[in-house]
């Protein structure tokens, strides 16, 4: 079996967090900071070295602003939903996932100005220059991806977060960067950073994280909290304030050993792991006839996840294909209708193949036979 559809989830996870979520459910049932038997206590000292560790990997020194969610949709839910209303405008790119789309259609509807940003697959220089051209005087924020989840483009997240008006806020989400694109979330000047447990930070799904370098938001959710219970509103102070009801335990011990597992060889190291097995992809698969590879051009500006089709062939023909033959890739349209409309694959999708720490140079060498038998 060779996994390329890590930009959905990462497989495998490394033995460390199989271990840490298998063992916390053997050992301890309690929720977290509810109680004050010692079994509680334990969960809620987890739960605090989780935060602790996963700040520590994007400049966050602060525990208490790394808010943990189910996922980055809920993540950037809670932060759209939670800070703009009637009469905000708010910049965002044709990059960008539903889980960003969505709700700011959602808040366009009720209101809140969106204007969308053509990114420039070439260009960094053009890209921020579009998006500062984008704001005017009512913009409270622009959103944008770390790293698109389609054609793998990084955008320059800590130069907007430099060139930006201070008054505009920048959210990031960092579905596909977080674990593997080092920045700074703190010295990068970026105010609310959104990414998920189960893709680049290595553990379990139904876990995701927001670093909060600003105001908190609204609340989404509403409930208990464990603190100020007497109290009938939601409390001011983070975590708090964005985390009712009862924290996964057994999640947030896979998220600390994921993040553990990440500082342990070095984000660094596994950017280099992706880099270089992007760019041996696309020289080993432009040799395959009738391939189209989309990004290839581009290919330096590019990250872990590379699209494509095959002449004539719906990208779930060629998946399904590849299926048959051991190898895990995604066709459609990827939660990305904004890209797929402006490459024209609306109705046929594209075929996407996303790599993890894991994958090697030899499982790209077998994509690109089979695909040439395919063709």
């Amino acid at each position: 079996m060779i996994y390329f559809d890590n930009g959905a989830s990462s497989h495998p996870k490394p033995q460390c967090v199989v271990r840490a979520v298998g063992e916390w459910l053997q050992k301890n049932g309690a929720n977290p900071g509810r109680s004050g038997h010692r079994m509680s206590v334990d969960a809620a000292e987890m739960v605090y070295h989780a935060r602790v560790s996963l700040g520590a990997l994007f400049g966050m020194d602060q525990p208490e602003n790394v808010v943990l969610v189910p996922n980055a949709t809920y993540a950037l839910n809670t932060v759209l939903l939670g800070l703009f209303q009637k009469g905000d405008h708010v910049v965002t790119t044709d990059l960008e996932h539903n889980s960003v789309l969505r709700p700011l259609w959602y808040l366009q509807e009720r209101g809140v100005a969106v204007s969308v940003v053509r990114v420039d697959f070439a260009d960094d220089d053009k890209i921020v220059e579009d998006m500062m051209r984008a704001i005017n005087s009512k913009t409270r924020a622009i959103v944008c991806t770390q790293c698109s989840n389609v054609c793998g483009r990084v955008l320059p997240v800590e130069r907007i977060a430099r060139e930006k008006p201070s008054s505009v806020l920048l959210i990031v989400d960092g579905s596909q960067g977080a674990g593997f694109l080092p920045v700074d979330v703190v010295k990068a000047g970026i105010d609310y950073y959104c990414a998920p447990s189960h893709k680049g930070l290595l553990g379990p799904q139904g876990g995701g994280v927001i670093l909060v370098n600003n105001r908190p938001p609204r609340p989404l959710v509403f409930g208990g909290t464990g603190t100020e219970s007497l109290n009938p509103e939601q409390p001011e102070d983070l975590p708090e304030r964005l985390e009712a009801g009862t924290l996964p335990a057994p999640i947030c011990a896979g998220m600390l050993a994921g993040a553990e597992y990440i500082r342990s060889v070095g984000m660094e190291k596994l950017f280099q792991h992706k880099r270089a097995l992007t760019d041996y992809a696309y020289r080993t698969l432009r040799s395959v006839p009738g391939i189209e590879l989309y990004m290839a051009p581009y290919a330096s500006k590019c990250l872990g996840v590379i699209p494509f089709n095959m002449r004539g062939r719906h990208s779930g023909d060629v998946v399904s294909y590849l299926d048959q033959k051991g190898i895990y890739a995604r066709g459609g349209v990827h939660c990305a209708p904004l890209f797929h409309k402006r490459m024209g694959t609306e109705q046929r999708g594209m075929v996407r193949i996303s790599f993890g720490c894991y994958n090697t140079e030899r499982e790209i060498d077998k994509l690109a036979r089979c695909l040439i038998n395919f063709s």
